[in-house]
């Protein structure tokens, strides 16, 4: 007999891509809107950097959970939560958080120091190829159940978007997903996946190796 949590796991749907609206704020912020009705749960925390394909919480429609995702042309740093509580509901188009653009600058930069860390031999990394790193503590899953296959294999495609892998935080299947650019490139294949199924990560974890398709 599977456990509930397995459910949970086979009702996760494919990505939805968030609405977006412009805020009429002078730094040419935006507000990302839910692309349907449901309940929300894990949005991104204030401060968080978000870009095309980035995984910015579930939204639960009848029991299917489904990944909320960055559409493309859009980026910068979330500076306020609309939602305030877990599993929130919400209705089709209602604001979520929004997103500054230009407060970005701070944070691409660390960002920008962080990867150019990774791509050393010290991290595991060969030159012209790039790492991604776990977002948080948990338990990583390479499939969503002990029946699926893995999200993706040795040599598979992936673009924005592509789910990876899940890490489980407290019952919470978080999904990794290829952000795609500008940090990586637009397509890429998969060289190596480093941890095991169902092993312990840290935030910070090496947990792809991929290289430029």
């Amino acid at each position: 007999m599977q456990s509930k949590d397995a459910e949970i796991v086979r009702l996760v749907g494919r990505p939805k891509t968030c609405i977006v609206k412009e805020s009429g704020g002078p730094d040419g912020a935006f507000d990302v809107l839910s692309p349907g009705i449901g309940f929300i749960d894990l949005p991104p925390a204030v401060g968080t950097f978000v870009t095309p394909g980035s995984f910015v919480g579930y939204l639960t429609v009848l029991r299917r959970y489904f990944h909320l995702v960055i559409p493309e042309g859009r980026h910068g740093v979330v500076t306020h939560l609309h939602v305030k509580t877990r599993k929130q509901r919400v209705e089709y188009g209602e604001p979520l958080f929004t997103v500054s653009p230009k407060a970005e600058t701070g944070l691409s930069a660390e960002f920008a120091r962080v990867e150019g860390e990774t791509e050393t031999a010290e991290d595991g990394v060969p030159e012209g190829m790039f790492g991604i790193k776990s977002p948080t503590d948990g338990i990583f899953y390479r499939r969503a159940n002990p029946q699926s296959p893995a999200y993706v294999e040795k040599d598979a495609q992936v673009s924005s978007g592509t789910v990876l892998a899940l890490v489980e935080v407290m019952k919470c299947f978080n999904p990794i997903v290829y952000p795609g650019e500008p940090e990586f490139p637009a397509r890429a294949r998969i060289v190596r996946a480093i941890p095991q199924d169902a092993t312990e990560v840290k935030h910070g974890d090496l947990l792809f190796i991929v290289e430029p398709a």
